[in-house]
C-alpha cells in the first residue's frame, strides 16, 4: 500500500492548478538509486517491482514511484515498452556514464552529471531564464508561484531539490543546456484542462494503457505529482493520466422502463427534500463508499431490477438535470404501449 504521506487528498475547488512535474529527490540521491539498480541488474532491464525492492521499498510504495519518476526525469533510467503491461526499466546511456565510470576525477563523469542535473524540464527552464545565475529564494519563490504556477506548498521542497542538485553537479553560469537535452516529457499541466475529480481516466505510459479498464479519479497527492483512482492507494504519475470513457459495464444502457398506465413506475424510500444539504442526501440515499459514491435502488414492476448509481460531489442543479433526463426517457414511450 502507498505510504501514508501520499494518501489521496481531494483538491479544494479554489485550487486551479498543481505544480509542474519536478523530481522529488535531488540528483545525488537519484544517482545513489541508480547505483543500487545497476549493482543488481547491471545493463539488464528489470521490472518496477524489482527496482522497488532494490531501493528498499514495497512495489506499492509512493517512495518507489517517486524514485522511478525522478530517475527518469534526470535521464538515469529508461522505461522500456513491454507486452506484459508491467513497467520495465534499465539504466540509460547517460546513467551508465555516471554509475559505471569508477575513474577518480573523471571529466566524462562530471560532464554527465551536469547534463543529468539539467535534464528535468523545469530545471532547464529556470537555468535558461536566469542564464545560470539564480536569484534569491525569495525572488525565485515568487516567480515559481506566478510564472510557473507552482503550488505554494511545493515551492520549499522544490527549491531544496534544485539547490542541492546545482551544488552537487557543480554547475556554473558557463554550463549550457545541450539541444534537446531536457526532459520534454515532464511538462506541467493545468487541472482546468486535465481530468477532474470524479472523471474516468486511464494511465498511459510509453503509448500503452496500463489499467485493465478506466477508473474514476479520486484525488491527487499533496504535491500534485501522483493521481489516485478508486479502489487503489497506489499513485499514478499525474503527467501520465488521460481522460477516458467509462467501462462498458458502467456505461449508460438503453432504457428498459416498464410502464403502468402510461407512466414509469419508479419508487424509492427516503426521498430527500429539495432543501436538504448534500450530507442529508447522502444519508437518505445511503453512501456506499468514502469517495462520494452511492447506489439508489429503484422499485420496478414485474420483477425488473433498476439501480441508480451516483458518484462525485452532487449539487441541487445536478439532481434537477437528472430528473429531466429521466422525464425524457419516460416521454420517449408512447402512451399505452408496453415495452
Amino acid at each position: 500500500m502507498a505510504d501514508s504521506a501520499a494518501k489521496p487528498v481531494v483538491v479544494p475547488p479554489k485550487r486551479h492548478h498543481r505544480s509542474p512535474a519536478y523530481p522529488a529527490i535531488s540528483l545525488s540521491q537519484a544517482i545513489k538509486r541508480a547505483e543500487e539498480f545497476y549493482a543488481k541488474e547491471r545493463r539488464n532491464p528489470a521490472s518496477f517491482n524489482a527496482a522497488a525492492v532494490h531501493w528498499g521499498y514495497k512495489p506499492t510504495s509512493s517512495g518507489a514511484l517517486l524514485a522511478a519518476a525522478a530517475l527518469k526525469s534526470y535521464g538515469l533510467l529508461d522505461e522500456l515498452e513491454t507486452t506484459s503491461g508491467g513497467r520495465t526499466f534499465k539504466v540509460s546511456e547517460l546513467g551508465l556514464r555516471i554509475v559505471a565510470d569508477k575513474r577518480p576525477d573523471s571529466k566524462e563523469r562530471e560532464a554527465a552529471i551536469k547534463e543529468a542535473a539539467l535534464k528535468p524540464k523545469i530545471h532547464a527552464e529556470i537555468w535558461r531564464k536566469y542564464n545560470g545565475s539564480l536569484p534569491s529564494d525569495t525572488e525565485l519563490s515568487h516567480r515559481l508561484d506566478f510564472d510557473w504556477h507552482f503550488n505554494e506548498n511545493s515551492i520549499p521542497v522544490f527549491l531544496k531539490v534544485l539547490r542541492d542538485t546545482i551544488s552537487f553537479a557543480k554547475l556554473n553560469n558557463s554550463d549550457n543546456i545541450s539541444d534537446g537535452g531536457e526532459d520534454s516529457s515532464q511538462a506541467g499541466d493545468d487541472l482546468d484542462s486535465g481530468p477532474k475529480i470524479g472523471d474516468y481516466i486511464q494511465w498511459e505510459s510509453l503509448g500503452m494503457l496500463r489499467l485493465p479498464e478506466a477508473k474514476r479519479l479520486q484525488g491527487f497527492s499533496e504535491d500534485g505529482q501522483f493521481a489516485f483512482v478508486e479502489g487503489s492507494d497506489t499513485g499514478i504519475p499525474s503527467s501520465e493520466i488521460i481522460p477516458a470513457e467509462p467501462p462498458a459495464h458502467e456505461a449508460p444502457k438503453p432504457p428498459t422502463l416498464l410502464r403502468s398506465g402510461g407512466r414509469a413506475n419508479m419508487q424509492h424510500t427516503g426521498t430527500p427534500n429539495t432543501s436538504d444539504t448534500a450530507q442529508q442526501v447522502r444519508t437518505a440515499l445511503g453512501v456506499v463508499s468514502p469517495s462520494n459514491a452511492w447506489t439508489w435502488t429503484l422499485s420496478m414492476p414485474r420483477n425488473v431490477k433498476a439501480e441508480l448509481r451516483i458518484a462525485g460531489e452532487v449539487t441541487k442543479a445536478d439532481i434537477a438535470r437528472l430528473k429531466k433526463q429521466i422525464e425524457f426517457l419516460e416521454e420517449s414511450f408512447e402512451d399505452g404501449t408496453e415495452q
